[in-house]
């Protein structure tokens, strides 16, 4: 996923059509060289990402839907509209998904990360 300079996503994931990422907000770290970022993702009915990892930790809030995810060998827990989840740093995301075939599932993501720096990465 690629961002425009306004926060709306341009261009979608390598074979993961239909994910939009929405930045609401980026506040510079005082004393750091990170911001803090809450983006607002959506992925489409079914959607499943790709095999992936994070270069830092960050909080998922589960806005609206049912989400699937799971690290490593780990096995897959479901997480509800109003439940949180980790994402773990360098760890294989090796699973995420929505589990409604008909409705979209939006989260919010936060995280710490120098600016410039993808926080979704490639395994």
């Amino acid at each position: 996923m690629v961002e425009s300079s306004d926060g709306q996503a341009k261009a979608q994931q390598a074979g993961f059509a239909g994910v939009t990422r929405r930045t609401l907000e980026r506040l510079a770290l005082p004393g750091d060289d990170r911001e803090l970022v809450v983006a607002e993702v959506t992925y489409p009915p079914g959607g499943v990402a790709p095999l992936h990892r994070h270069p830092v930790g960050g909080v998922v809030f589960i806005v609206e839907g049912v989400a699937e995810s799971a690290y490593g060998d780990e096995a897959p827990r479901q997480y509800r509209a109003g439940e949180t989840l980790q994402d773990r740093p360098g760890v294989p995301h090796t699973l995420f998904r929505n589990c409604d075939p008909d409705r979209p599932l939006r989260f919010l993501t936060i995280y710490a990360l120098e600016p410039g720096r993808a926080y979704t990465m490639e395994p």
